[in-house]
C-alpha cells in the first residue's frame, strides 16, 4: 500500500461574531429628488407599495354561500342547485364575484348531479356514490375557503355548462 500524499489536517473552529454570520450590509441611497419648481405644485410623496387591502369576509359571503350550497344539492340532488342559482341571478348583478363563483359553484353542482345520476343508475357503480360525494363536498369546502377571502376558485374536471 501506498501512503497517502496528503494526509489530513485537524483545524481548530473559531466562532463568528453575529455581524459575520449576516454578511455585509450594504447601504443604498434614495433616488435623487428634482427640485420642486418655484411655481409648479410639490412633487408627491414617495409611498411603500403596500400589499392589496383585504375586504371583509362578510362581503365575499354570498360567493362562499353559493359553494356551500352543495351540502344541500347532495341528499336532493337538485335543491342547493336552485337556491345556487337564486343568489346567483339576485347578488351576481352587484357583485362580480358572486357572478363569478355563483356560476362556477353551479356548473360544480350540476356535474355532480350528473355523476350521481349515471353511478346510480349502474348498479355495479352505485357504492362510488358516497366516494364521488365526498370528494365533492371537500371541493366545495375548499372553493367556499377561497371565495370568503375573495379569490375566484376553478373546480378541476368540471365541464362548464352554465356561461355567462
Amino acid at each position: 500500500m501506498t501512503e497517502d500524499p496528503n494526509p489530513p489536517q485537524e483545524v481548530e473552529a473559531t466562532p463568528i461574531s453575529a455581524a459575520e454570520a449576516t454578511g455585509p450590509t450594504i447601504d443604498v441611497p434614495p433616488p435623487p429628488r428634482e427640485p420642486a419648481s418655484p411655481g409648479g405644485p410639490p412633487p408627491p410623496p414617495i409611498i411603500p407599495l403596500a400589499q392589496k387591502p383585504r375586504r371583509d369576509w362578510r362581503e365575499h359571503a354570498w360567493a362562499a354561500l353559493c359553494h356551500l350550497l352543495l351540502f344541500l344539492a347532495i341528499p336532493t340532488v337538485f335543491l342547493g342547485g336552485v337556491i345556487t342559482f337564486f343568489v346567483w341571478q339576485l347578488f351576481g348583478r352587484k357583485d362580480p364575484q358572486v357572478e363569478d363563483q355563483g356560476r362556477e359553484a353551479l356548473n360544480f353542482q350540476i356535474n355532480v348531479a350528473v355523476v350521481t345520476a349515471i353511478l346510480g343508475l349502474t348498479c355495479l357503480a352505485a357504492p362510488l356514490v358516497p366516494i364521488v360525494w365526498l370528494v365533492a363536498a371537500i371541493f366545495s369546502l375548499i372553493a367556499a375557503r377561497a371565495a370568503a377571502v375573495g379569490e375566484n376558485y376553478r373546480y378541476p374536471w368540471v365541464l362548464r355548462v352554465v356561461t355567462h
